[in-house]
């Protein structure tokens, strides 16, 4: 209620003495609508003088709603209907109702023309989203248009945990903006991620691709680690970004709340940022590259074996490469399992450089390196022959057509 609402404190007028003095020679007529100023306001009473007609008062459900009450003031010119001329108290009987209603849907219409954000109080929660009250009217925030920190996480199918997530805000405050009204209901749609969007948009404004953040990882998933910075921007590092080398997990690499640095690759017109970890640091390629070459020796743990071979990494080098199953033994090896028969994952073992190609693939070999080259070159032929045959394949195919 108003600080300067009047009340039954020393010195000022009760609803009974205002009451008490009230008189009216009523000129007004029940269905018009008169002008007059609020005299005084209490929880389900409001009395209005109306100049020349005497007093009038407002009460119960004809108030309108307690979003329309709480911006009345005392002294302000307000407008309402008239029920009664003359009613039980010998006052004019008055609504709000039609006016707080139009005026409440004006103030709807002006948020979301002019994309005004506004709170919402959360009432209740489903699986959908939340109700809330918006201006004094109903509305729905759906759990799709949360921003990023209310942002409801789907785990597994467990339907009563996704609904334990949303239940939580409710009773809680969100600022939103209003998206549509649903005239047919009176309600309206809103959205939180709408105001985050803008907030976002507005810090992106200062950023551009090529600049270096500093961010902690807020989430990390098969695909790569979420990286949170400036206090709410949120931007993907993908798995390919993260290191130099091949990285199979980001969940081994990188715990939940670590400190990274990290590169800003991409802003895309969704306000979607990309980042790099692997270029705020130096490529090993370029240094190995100038350093080793075809025919030297690599010494490497045994990181993986997978059915085309085995993967193999330096780590003081900070470079992996690989190598082929055809280049492990000079007998033939059809499967991984043969692999291990010769060679096992964590086993440290010195291989000959084959190749090192320009788009920094390292394959290297167990064999004798002149024996090697020869397989390496009957395997390249074979390919070829195959890509030939293919070609061939297809024009026969298009001229049948």
């Amino acid at each position: 209620m108003p600080n300067n609402t009047l009340n039954n404190q020393t010195n000022q007028p009760s609803m009974a003495d205002l009451m008490r003095h009230v008189g009216t020679d009523s000129l007004v007529s029940a269905g018009e609508t008169i002008k007059g100023k609020v005299i005084f306001i209490v929880k389900n009473q409001v009395l209005i003088d109306i100049p020349n007609k005497g007093v009038g008062i407002v009460r119960g459900k004809e108030l309108y709603n307690e979003e329309f009450l709480s911006h009345l003031t005392v002294g302000e010119e307000v407008d309402a209907l008239v029920i009664k001329a003359d009613n039980e108290l010998g006052v004019i009987e008055l609504s709000f109702k039609a006016i707080g209603h139009e005026r409440t849907w004006n103030n709807i219409r002006e948020a979301i023309e002019q994309k005004l954000t506004v709170d919402a109080k959360i009432r209740d929660a489903n699986r959908g989203g939340f109700i809330v009250k918006v201006k004094g009217v109903d509305g729905f925030l759906p759990a799709s248009l949360l921003s990023n920190n209310h942002a409801i996480k789907q785990v597994g199918t467990d339907d009563k945990s996704l609904l334990n997530q949303i239940k939580k805000y409710v009773g809680q405050t969100f600022q939103v903006k209003i998206l549509n009204i649903n005239t047919d209901t009176e309600n309206v749609i809103v959205s939180e991620k709408a105001v985050t969007d803008e907030s976002v948009k507005a810090k992106l404004a200062k950023y551009k691709i090529g600049d270096v953040i500093e961010g902690i990882v807020a989430g990390a998933v098969d695909f790569g680690l979420f990286v949170r910075f400036d206090s709410d921007l949120d931007g993907l590092v993908h798995i390919s970004e993260l290191a130099w080398k091949k990285i199979e997990d980001p969940r081994t690499e990188y715990k939940i709340g670590s400190k990274v640095t990290a590169q800003i690759i991409d802003i895309d017109k969704d306000n979607r940022i990309n980042l790099s970890i692997k270029q705020t640091i130096p490529n090993p390629w370029l240094n190995f590259s100038k350093k080793f070459k075809v025919g030297d020796k690599f010494t490497g743990k045994v990181s993986k074996i997978v059915s085309f071979g085995a993967i193999v990494v330096n780590e003081e080098l900070d470079i992996q490469g690989l190598c082929h199953i055809s280049q492990i033994s000079d007998k033939y090896l059809e499967n991984a399992g043969q692999i291990n028969e010769i060679i096992e994952i964590g086993e440290i073992k010195e291989f000959t450089i084959l190749s090192l190609d320009s788009e920094e693939k390292l394959y290297l070999t167990l064999l004798d390196y002149t024996e090697a080259l020869k397989i390496q070159n009957e395997l390249l032929s074979k390919q070829k022959d195959e890509s030939k045959i293919e070609l061939a394949s297809l024009d026969e195919a298009s001229n049948l057509e």
